[in-house]
């Protein structure tokens, strides 16, 4: 039995959200200095005899659409039941109908780390190979991309699905014709480690559907001033942290994602609320150089750039507002196929 394995990791954005709506980087370009980490989403493709099984493994949700019911069911490709909608639009894309396309994410839903993008990315990697066109990462990213927001419809930007296409700390450009650059920003291994050190992300357990606030951000931009204005200065904070990194000059950095969050904070009212502000200012008041809430706003992660020295004192500070803390660590690989068909080689990173 045809059987393939592909694993896809999520992000953390350092800076530059919200430039990668197309509303936006269709009028100015867009920028995103983003980050791969360990956590990652795993897509399965299978075959099958007969019938398409659609199948949520987090959360135990399945669907059967068998032969007599793929043309009804699979005409909209949006419309699944919860958990599995993913599946279902990869599955329509490649047009499988005798398979079992399933995913699994150790990537949080809601909690601003590009968790389904990731699912997205792993299953058009897995779907790919499955039919025996396997593809490189700048298509994969691009098909996931085109799945996101063009077969679902959602309001999301486009750069999850290229970070997590691609592996690693990159800075990622889209162009006002939808063209879309990936730059690896070149450090030593030493600076990576560094940087790895000063960073902290937080996690009180709390989730959010970006959908809200991805369409509000749209529907400002090209009409809200401030919102233009907050939009422009987090895209050239993408630039200076980039800069920054790559000379190594992490207080620097640590003031950047600070003005950026700022920044951000001034897009719209979902973005955060006054409990969120307050953590924020505790974390500052116990040493953190800047931080930011990961995703579109109101709830998920929150990382911090600290000096090592302070990361006690900020650990515990977090602790008492219920925020537990997670080491981050720089993942290099990005979307990689696990098991190809009729094939016993692992481990295959994808070109």
């Amino acid at each position: 039995m045809r059987t393939v394995v592909a694993r896809a990791p999520g992000r953390v954005s350092l800076a530059g959200g919200g430039t990668d709506i197309p509303a936006y980087y269709e009028r100015h370009g867009g920028a995103v200095l983003s980050f791969t980490i360990p956590s990652s989403a795993t897509a399965v493709v299978s075959e099958r005899s007969n019938g398409l099984d659609l199948v949520s493994l987090d959360h135990g949700v399945h669907e059967l659409i068998t032969a007599e019911r793929y043309a009804r069911r699979m005409s909209h490709p949006f419309l699944a039941r919860e958990f599995i909608t993913m599946q279902k639009a990869v599955a329509w894309h490649f047009g499988l109908d005798r398979a079992r396309v399933a995913a699994a994410s150790e990537v949080a839903v809601g909690s601003g780390l590009g968790s389904s993008a990731a699912v997205c990315t792993a299953l058009v990697a897995a779907a790919g190979a499955y039919i025996g066109e396997p593809m490189e990462r700048r298509m994969i990213a691009a098909t996931a991309a085109r799945i996101e927001m063009s077969v679902l419809r959602r309001p999301c930007g486009k750069q999850d699905p290229y970070a997590s296409a691609f592996g690693g700390i990159n800075l990622l450009e889209f162009g006002r014709d939808g063209t879309v650059a990936v730059t690896p920003v070149e450090i030593s291994p030493g600076t990576q480690r560094e940087l790895e050190r000063h960073l902290m992300l937080f996690s009180n357990g709390a989730r959010r559907n970006a959908a809200a606030p991805l369409a509000e951000l749209a529907r400002r931009i090209g009409t809200d001033k401030q919102t233009m204005i907050a939009l422009g200065e987090l895209l050239e904070t993408a630039y200076l942290v980039r800069t920054a990194v790559e000379r190594g000059e992490l207080r620097t950095v640590g003031a950047l994602v600070d003005r950026g969050w700022r920044a951000k904070r001034r897009l719209h009212g979902q973005v955060s609320n006054p409990e969120i502000d307050r953590v924020y200012a505790m974390a500052r008041d116990a040493g953190a150089l800047g931080g930011k809430l990961l995703g579109a706003g109101l709830a998920g992660a929150m990382l911090f750039v600290c000096a090592p020295e302070r990361q006690q004192e900020l650990r515990q500070v977090m602790a008492t507002q219920g925020w537990r803390a997670d080491e981050v660590t720089i993942e290099d690989a990005g979307a990689t196929l696990i098991e190809q068909p009729e094939e016993e080689a692992t481990g295959t990173t994808l070109g």
